[in-house]
């Protein structure tokens, strides 16, 4: 049975992931809005979003090499983070030249790609550092995970509120008449931040960014496993020399030795082809909201009904591994990501969508973090941060770019941005029949167990205190 961890350690990584997401939560789901607000067509909005993911071609070959053979991971996340805040800040600026004058798009591409090189790597990095802390991953990751999504909820609440005050304080005048004082004395305590902005969901981003770069002097320390060199006999460097040589110093080609496993492969092009269709949901879905009657100020609270849903399939995913084995409880995602493409294209009523919205936890929890979960299990411990990485890479860095190409493209066609006269049954049927594809040739072709569900070994864990 595993030790427990310990307090110090437990809100230190909790801590860690509540500002990575909440970094995400403050600017993902209202970046649709906010562009097309600065004249940006759809088409232009996928090619945003997709050089935003091409950030992660950079993981495996850079981060997860450095990481894993050269620096402390915690020290990378300091430095990415702070290029990232600091990248934040210009964002706004280039989306208003370019609203006014049209000509400046592949400025607005620069900043967006220079910011995607320096956060979206930190996510598997962090996925990496907080395995290498955990005794036992598959019941304790859950836990720490989980302040992911409170941070994610409240900076997409804070965000909401903060652009909504207007009509968030005409309702509290309302439901509270007799609280009118407090609330005005309440209210001018900010009034020096000025009126609320559309810019600032660049601004809380920021602030976070550069909060948990300061923050990661706290994190454990994380130095990288492998094993050097110079540490083998002269005998042993002689017979090994190539190996060594290559091997040692490039994690990357231990973990594609890895990947040529074929349930492995299987599972990482179903994560793949998966990947292609996810941005259908985050270029779409906003504007779908809006279209029902959501305000555009409103939009990112109410998406985060997705983000709450994460909290029980946290809670359950170890009890789901245990009861069901990994085969089920990753086909149990996809199935999730298929109702809930079906609902949108079905034209269904608000409270329908918002189901389908709600799916977020299942949608997520059970796919993406079982494959994280399932690699960590599979790699020595001097590849781990790669290995997260290479997924990264594939998933987030080659295929979501392309999903995001791909969903701008079929946007236009559709008129996802003139919402009147926008068919979005039409957007969302196709990638609920690639979906239900996938998921057959999953069930068909992928092994009961996976190999998640016994451990063939366990790496000591460090405990970083």
């Amino acid at each position: 049975m595993s030790s427990p961890i310990s307090t110090s350690l437990r809100w230190r990584l909790s801590v860690l992931w509540a500002l990575q997401w909440g970094i995400t939560g403050s600017t993902l789901t209202y970046l649709p809005l906010y562009f097309t607000e600065h004249r940006v067509d759809a088409q232009q909005l996928g090619q945003l979003m997709a050089v935003a993911a091409l950030g992660l071609l950079v993981a495996p070959l850079v981060v997860g090499q450095v990481c894993d053979r050269w620096m402390h991971s915690e020290k990378y996340l300091a430095i990415a983070h702070f290029l990232g805040g600091f990248t934040l800040t210009y964002i706004p600026e280039a989306a208003r030249v370019y609203a006014e004058t049209q000509d400046n798009f592949p400025v607005l591409l620069g900043l967006i790609a220079v910011y995607a090189a320096a956060y979206f790597p930190t996510i598997p990095l962090a996925s990496s550092l907080t395995f290498r802390h955990l005794t036992d991953p598959d019941s304790q990751f859950g836990s720490i995970r989980i302040w992911g999504t409170v941070g994610w909820v409240l900076a997409g609440l804070g965000l909401s509120l903060w652009l909504g005050q207007r009509e968030f304080s005409v309702w509290l005048y309302r439901a509270f008449p007799g609280g009118g004082v407090l609330f005005n004395e309440a209210g001018t305590v900010f009034d020096f931040l000025g009126s609320p902005s559309s810019d600032d969901a660049f601004d809380i981003a920021a602030i976070l960014s550069f909060a948990l770069s300061a923050f990661c002097v706290f994190l454990p320390k994380t130095p990288p496993l492998h094993v050097r060199t110079e540490k083998l006999s002269r005998a042993e460097r002689k017979a090994n020399r190539k190996k060594t040589r290559i091997r040692e110093r490039f994690a990357v080609l231990s973990v594609l030795r890895l990947f040529l496993d074929p349930q492995v492969a299987l599972l990482i092009a179903i994560s793949f082809a998966l990947a292609l269709v996810v941005p259908t949901y985050s270029l779409a879905v906003p504007i779908l909201l809006e279209h029902l009657g959501i305000s555009a100020h409103w939009v990112p609270a109410v998406m985060t009904v997705g983000q709450i849903s994460e909290f029980p399939c946290l809670a359950l995913l170890h009890w789901c591994l245990a009861r069901w084995g990994a085969k089920i409880t990753f086909a149990l995602g996809m199935l999730a990501w298929l109702v809930r493409y079906g609902l949108f294209a079905a034209d269904t009523p608000f409270a329908v969508v918002m189901f389908g919205v709600s799916l977020h936890g299942v949608c997520h929890v059970f796919l993406v973090i079982v494959v994280q979960l399932y690699l960590d299990r599979r790699c020595p411990p001097d590849t781990k941060a790669t290995a997260q990485n290479i997924f990264a890479f594939l998933t987030l860095g080659i295929a979501l770019p392309l999903g995001f190409l791909l969903a701008g493209w079929w946007g236009r066609i559709c008129r996802l941005t003139t919402p009147d006269m926008a068919n979005f049954s039409l957007f969302f049927a196709v990638p609920a029949g690639i979906v239900a594809g996938l998921l057959l040739i999953f069930w068909t072709f992928t092994d009961t167990k996976l190999g998640l569900e016994t451990k063939d070994d366990e790496s000591p864990a460090d405990t970083g205190d």
